[in-house]
């Protein structure tokens, strides 16, 4: 189970490339410097690209089981590498971020044993079609969108209050705006349509860095946060607390509805002083009892008696 016990900014989306280089330690501590203590390692995959290169099978060769979705990066490396250098209160989560165009794909993706494995589930629909299948029969915990096209969807007022209400969180990136002006534009035009359908509710702000000079410091996304549309108590939210309830509401995603049965426990002591306490509250009710009325037919004898 993910640790739920999570301090400082967040970032919920850093590339797995970010991580492959013997840069580590400097990038590591370059985080923990910006205020980051939770931050989530994602690795991307896309529905068209499913089937891995066909390899000429020798005969007799048995054939390998290929699954669509490649395992999580190994976050234990991290988090000794973090211990050894004295970070504390550091938390490596892991994300998988799907690029949707057919739906008739998703079956073997969400199917797949690896996809269980990841703590954080994100989808970047590529049409209009799969962002209406993505909303209405997955669970996931971010949508995200790519800067690098038009906005492939159509939003309404009815279609973001159930997104929300369904506990889904939208993700603005700011790696790919310090890159590209063509990048910008589409992010800030998508963050203006959260802030007209929606008014920028559940939304959270996060690098999509593929290197590390592409990471800024949270203050600074705060100031960008204004940018996207965003008032400054939002800009806040979106690297501290709706970032937590993405984590939390993952947790819930993956176990599930469950049945809990409280029951009270009474030591032996304390069921005794209750029994003694009911016997000397029955003594007391046998005491305080007022004396019982004659019955009818022993007044009526009494007066044949005396006549």
């Amino acid at each position: 189970m993910q640790n739920l016990k999570t301090k400082g900014y967040y970032d919920l989306n850093i590339h797995k490339s970010c991580f492959e280089n013997e840069f580590n330690e400097s990038f590591l501590k370059i985080l923990y410097s910006f205020g980051y203590r939770t931050i989530a390692i994602s690795q991307t995959i896309e529905d068209t690209n499913l089937e891995p290169k066909s390899k000429k099978k020798k005969k007799g060769e048995s054939r390998d089981l290929f699954d669509v979705v490649p395992d999580p990066l190994e976050v234990d490396v991290l988090k000794k590498t973090a211990s050894r250098l004295g970070l504390t209160d550091f938390t490596f989560l892991t994300r998988l971020t799907i690029k949707v165009t057919f739906q008739e794909n998703l079956h073997r993706i969400l199917k797949s044993p690896n996809y269980k494995k990841y703590g954080l589930v994100g989808f970047v629909p590529m049409t209009h079609t799969a962002f209406m299948f993505v909303c209405s029969n997955v669970e996931a915990d971010i949508i995200s969108f790519d800067p690098e096209n038009k906005i492939p969807i159509r939003l309404s007022r009815k279609v973001y209050s159930k997104l929300v209400d369904k506990g889904y969180h939208f993700e603005l990136l700011y790696g790919p705006a310090i890159e590209d002006s063509t990048k910008r534009r589409n992010l800030i035009q998508m963050a203006h349509l959260f802030h007209t359908f929606g008014k920028s509710r559940n939304i959270i702000i996060s690098s999509g860095a593929v290197q590390h000079n592409l990471i800024r410091s949270p203050y600074d996304i705060i100031n960008l946060g204004l940018l996207y549309g965003l008032n400054e108590l939002q800009s806040r939210n979106a690297v501290l607390f709706c970032p937590r309830n993405v984590i939390v509401n993952s947790v819930g995603r993956r176990h599930g509805k469950a049945v809990m049965l409280i029951e009270n426990v009474v030591s032996e002591e304390s069921a005794e002083e209750i029994l003694n306490i009911d016997d000397s509250d029955d003594a007391d009710m046998e005491v305080d009892e007022p004396a019982a009325k004659k019955s009818k037919s022993v007044t009526e004898n009494s007066d044949k008696n005396i006549s």
